[in-house]
């Protein structure tokens, strides 16, 4: 009898011992006879305990499955300084949200409440979730320093936002916005608003003043007017205020770090416009789409000044030659087609690569022996009937592309444009317009 019961037991450990190497062999090689002889030891002996189950292959885990909730979740348990709840696709310049990326959405349109106990978040995007409000809770995130909220539905933001003592950064753009909270003018810290594409039609007052502001940008909204506090935002470098409804801008005196200003597409007025020659950082200025405006700003010395653009204005002269090659020898783009320009000066600017005064009633073309760099000339749709004797490729070395037209062309005038056909295809480009 004991050595029935031994055998007996023997035999059991057999099996179990069987069992365990079908199970090691079929989740390390997957193979089907493998699978079978596991199928066959669980029928043999079935497990007691769940536990049990999943030791012998009965069962498997799942690797768990990401929701909003656990994005959440990780950050707050983890105490992470980036909240990334944006349903934004990915561009050239940024990778996927969050969201997006794990095909994911809020619920209802709506925040989860747990989102606003991450107060160790530094970062929060919920940018393109549809988002037609935000909760005021936010203001319980005390160490923001960069909220996203841009490409939303919302018309309105928490005045709490004035709370975020640490905030730098605030992209509230392409909402339906007509006014941002008043206390933003308070956040010291504040470097850069970007509040493009909404219907804002006034900014805080006192913005600019106590801010460290570098960056702001409120293209396209309904503005008629700035808060005088602007003038004061002196660590500014990059300014758009273009496609408003502005007749003026605020004293520039103290803009001298700003390098790109945008004020194009406006009711500018020249009359009402303040003097632009504190501007000694300017690289780009964009001036296009003022109709109002008859004459360029008063300019003062703009050494790294590359770009101007004022098409589409009505601009009647612009300065003297002297004068310009005073305020700007570094300029390379200079366009202003479509004005009330009767006559050009004889530009003298070493660095011009590209002149567009075409659509002006301009009679004759000056001398450009003063700009060696031309490539790319533009008088077209003009009223030309005569041009300077020193008009030549030998003067123009580097010119690519010219187009001339005017209706009242000598025939020594057409020479002189003919004669670059060949210079200008030597240098990669050609001569359109006779």
């Amino acid at each position: 009898a004991s050595f029935r019961a031994v055998l007996s037991s023997c035999r059991r450990v057999t099996i179990c011992d069987r069992r365990e190497e079908a199970a090691y062999a079929a989740t390390a090689t997957g193979g089907r006879d493998s699978r079978a002889e596991l199928s066959s030891a669980q029928h043999k002996q079935k497990p007691d305990t769940p536990h049990e189950a999943l030791r012998m292959g009965c069962i498997q885990s799942k690797p768990s499955v990401p929701t909003v909730e656990s994005i959440i979740a990780d950050v707050h348990s983890h105490k992470g300084a980036t909240l990334d709840l944006s349903s934004a696709p990915a561009t050239a310049d940024a990778p996927a949200g969050k969201l997006k990326e794990l095909d994911l959405a809020l619920a209802n349109g709506k925040v989860p409440d747990s989102a606003w106990a991450c107060v160790s978040a530094t970062s929060l995007s919920l940018k393109a979730n549809g988002l037609p409000a935000l909760s005021p809770k936010i203001a319980q995130l005390s160490n923001l320093r960069t909220l996203d909220v841009s490409e939303n539905a919302l018309s309105a933001l928490p005045e709490g936002l004035g709370a975020l003592e640490a905030l730098e950064t605030l992209d509230c753009s392409e909402n339906h916005l007509e006014k941002l909270p008043d206390g933003l003018a308070s956040l010291k810290k504040l470097r850069c608003v970007l509040a493009y594409v909404n219907g804002l039609k006034a900014l805080p007052e006192g913005l600019g003043a106590g801010n460290a502001l570098v960056e702001l940008n409120v293209y396209n909204n309904k503005l008629t007017k700035l808060p005088v506090s602007l003038k004061d935002a002196a660590a500014l470098e990059r300014v758009n205020l273009g496609s408003n409804k502005l007749k003026t801008l605020p004293s520039l005196d103290q803009w001298t770090n700003v390098e790109e200003l945008r004020v194009h597409q406006n009711a500018l007025v020249s009359q009402f416009l303040p003097s632009f020659a504190a501007l000694a950082a300017l690289k780009l200025l964009k001036l296009e789409r003022n109709l109002p405006l008859s004459r360029l700003p008063e300019l003062g010395v703009h050494a790294s000044l590359e770009v101007i653009e004022c098409n589409n204005c009505s601009l009647e002269d612009l300065p003297d030659a002297a004068a310009l090659a005073t305020a700007l020898p570094a300029l390379e783009y200079l366009t202003v087609h479509q004005n009330r320009l009767k006559a050009l000066p004889a530009f003298a600017l070493p660095e011009l690569a590209t002149l567009n005064a075409g659509g002006n009633p301009v009679s004759a073309l000056p001398s450009f022996a003063g700009c060696p760099k031309l490539r790319v000339l533009i008088v077209d749709d003009c009223d030309l009937a005569t041009i300077d004797a020193s008009f030549s490729p030998s003067t123009l070395p580097k010119l690519e592309r010219l187009i001339v037209s005017g209706e009242r062309l000598s025939d020594g005038a057409k020479t002189s444009v003919a004669a670059f056909a060949d210079a200008c295809k030597t240098n990669g480009g050609w001569v359109r317009g006779l």
